[in-house]
């Protein structure tokens, strides 16, 4: 009987995500499968121009939430018209009461909880994994203004439930589906639990903070909150209280009389000095989650989705910004070629022309009208079409690259994005890559030591690989399956939306049970 209400309340969702006009191309509608349209009848579902899915995962969940999150910095995997729709998804959610957090932290704490929380404020905002209340502690005799971020109750449960479900359902599309396997689909809820793994131990997240916070120590635009590590545990992170104005409180800042040119441009200084210096950023940066203090440096909170690039992507990044500012096209070119994004397979000349085609339109315009991240995703485009891999640590740059340029202007809307990013990518380019890491004597020896120790097994890799090329490869060249050769040729983008659509449908269905 249980499970007959779950159907039951799970019918409007069904036919919310069904009737989601934005999941059917209009230049498919008419090659909808037989099966969707049976599914629609059976839920009453019609074309609904007003239906939004990013509504209709938030009553889902928060891992419903997470995943159109996700999704929606993955155009390459739903499509940009998607990918737009659900990046105005939002987890605020109604905050649980101030007695449950009390009580999660005596639960913690136990006797010396009364003795080091002297006061906690009721939360008016939550989001779908956490929330925050203002309080203050009282450590080695002295008083600390904090704030406590504490994990929703079951919010790990159910989190766990949901991904099992995903899991499950990704399985059995990759299973009877061409299309899913060759888009990992399996691959994406694991790069999605990882994420969420991020999210719901805040000793992870505190490590990021406490991590960037180091690396940002002597800069005079940015700062970070300290974190209490005492006091933090998995469910519970403690830091230190922000004393400054809300980002998005543009009133306010203007009536304090703070420069707000200044101030767009540490916004946009604090990201690419923090992607391309560090490695490690901030890839949630929108007003809510930024603040301004007195000295008009830019202060960071809630370090839950961070972004890592490894130095060569570092490299590739900043190369490629300081090729489409010089107008050095080949150079970009040579870059991907060298970095193994683009085959060598590919035409470079061609490819430099193609990477001519985004440079070259955005010469001599208005300064509003340059920005970073559309040129990213240009490129990607672009890239995607010479058969370059899926880089999905620079997705998610790109993705941020767009939030900070719009919250940027927001304090300056002439700010030319080109003329303030060109001192620092040359700044950056100069900075030496072993006095940047420092490594040591003995660092360098333990890592030759791992390198050694590790070879054989690099060898036998090695000859696996060639073994495995052994037998597609014979006197007369590479041998395809005929199998393959039909796939790729009957390969249609619009198939994955059904993909998409099916995935949420199984999803949703092994729920119940």
């Amino acid at each position: 009987m249980l499970g007959f209400y779950r159907i039951i309340n799970l019918v409007p969702a069904l036919r919310a995500i069904i009737s989601e006009e934005s999941l059917i191309p209009k230049n498919n509608q008419n090659k909808i499968p037989f099966f969707f349209k049976t599914l629609k009848i059976l839920l009453f579902a019609k074309k609904n121009k007003n239906t939004d899915l990013s509504k209709t995962l938030t009553k889902l969940g928060p891992t419903w939430i997470k995943l159109g999150q996700f999704l929606s910095t993955r155009p390459d995997i739903i499509g940009k018209d998607l990918s737009d729709k659900l990046k105005n998804l939002q987890d605020k959610v109604e905050p649980f009461a101030i007695a449950r957090a009390k009580e999660i932290l005596q639960k913690e704490f136990k006797e010396d909880y009364k003795n080091i929380f002297i006061e906690i404020i009721s939360s008016k905002t939550a989001a779908s994994i956490a929330q925050v209340h203002k309080g203050k502690v009282k450590l080695n005799n002295e008083k600390y203004n904090v704030a406590i971020k504490i994990l929703r109750p079951n919010i790990e449960r159910e989190i766990k439930r949901d991904l099992r479900n995903f899991f499950v359902a990704a399985k059995i599309m990759e299973r009877f589906s061409k299309e899913a396997k060759r888009l990992r689909l399996v691959e994406v809820v694991k790069t999605l639990a990882e994420s969420l793994s991020m999210e719901i131990d805040l000793r992870l997240e505190a490590a990021a903070q406490s991590e960037i916070r180091e690396n940002i120590i002597n800069d005079d635009y940015f700062n970070v909150p300290d974190v209490y590590w005492d006091l933090t545990r998995k469910n519970i992170l403690i830091s230190d209280w922000v004393d400054a104005i809300p980002a998005k409180d543009i009133n306010k800042i203007t009536e304090e009389g703070f420069n707000k040119k200044k101030i767009g441009k540490n916004i946009l200084k604090t990201f690419l000095t923090t992607s391309i210096r560090d490695g490690l950023f901030h890839a949630d940066m929108h007003q809510g989650n930024l603040f301004v203090d007195k000295e008009e440096k830019i202060i960071a909170v809630d370090f839950g989705i961070v972004g890592h690039l490894d130095f060569e992507s570092k490299q590739y990044l900043n190369n490629i910004l300081l090729g489409f500012i010089n107008r050095d096209y080949e150079k970009i070119a040579n870059v991907h070629f060298e970095a193994g994004y683009v085959p060598e397979t590919e035409d470079k000349k061609k490819f430099a022309q193609a990477l001519r085609s985004i440079g070259e339109p955005i010469q001599g315009k208005e300064a509003s009208d340059i920005s970073i991240g559309n040129l990213l995703t240009q490129l990607f485009e672009i890239t995607n079409q010479f058969n370059m891999k899926t880089q999905p640590q620079l997705l998610l740059l790109q993705k941020t690259m767009v939030v900070v340029e719009g919250v940027a202007r927001e304090y300056d809307p002439n700010l030319n994005i080109w003329t303030e990013s060109e001192p620092i990518l040359n700044e950056l380019n100069k900075i030496d890559f072993v006095n940047k890491f420092n490594f040591s004597t003995d660092e360098v020896i333990n890592r030759a030591k791992d390198i050694i120790i590790n070879l054989p097994n690099n060898i036998e890799g090695v000859k696996k690989n060639i073994n495995q090329m052994g037998k597609v490869i014979d006197y007369k060249g590479i041998k395809i399956h005929p199998e393959s050769l039909n796939s790729i040729n009957n390969t249609n983008n619009n198939s994955l939306i059904y993909i998409i659509i099916l995935l949420l449908i199984i999803i949703l269905i092994i729920s119940i049970f």
